[in-house]
């Protein structure tokens, strides 16, 4: 049987890029507190319990996969979702939790 690919192969690239960035659980926890609204690296180690060389390791990881963005104001910064396709991404993830997705039964 031949299958058309569904999806380019760059796009597939793209995409193991962006589930190997969030692929850690600091790094989906930060994506989870980033989902309520920004935080700066220091509120994220309070909330994660993670020391802040880790989570600046972490954020790292996160923006160089294209799923934060930051802010400066001043001498603080502030990170969020780029977009609320990054939010629906987050969402799915959730839901697949919610509904049992384990796939393991």
């Amino acid at each position: 049987m031949t299958v058309e690919p569904v999806i380019h192969p760059s796009d597939l690239d793209r995409a193991v890029e962006v589930l190997r960035g969030m692929a850690y659980q600091h790094r989906l926890h930060i994506l989870l507190v980033l989902r309520a609204g920004e935080a700066t690296p220091s509120e994220l180690a309070g909330i994660v319990r993670a020391h802040p060389t880790a989570i600046s390791h972490h954020l790292r990881h996160l923006a160089d996969a294209g799923l934060i963005q930051r802010r400066r104001r001043g001498q603080r910064v502030y990170y969020s979702l780029p977009g609320e396709s990054t939010g629906r991404l987050i969402d799915g993830i959730l839901a697949f939790l919610a509904d049992g997705g384990s796939g393991r039964r």
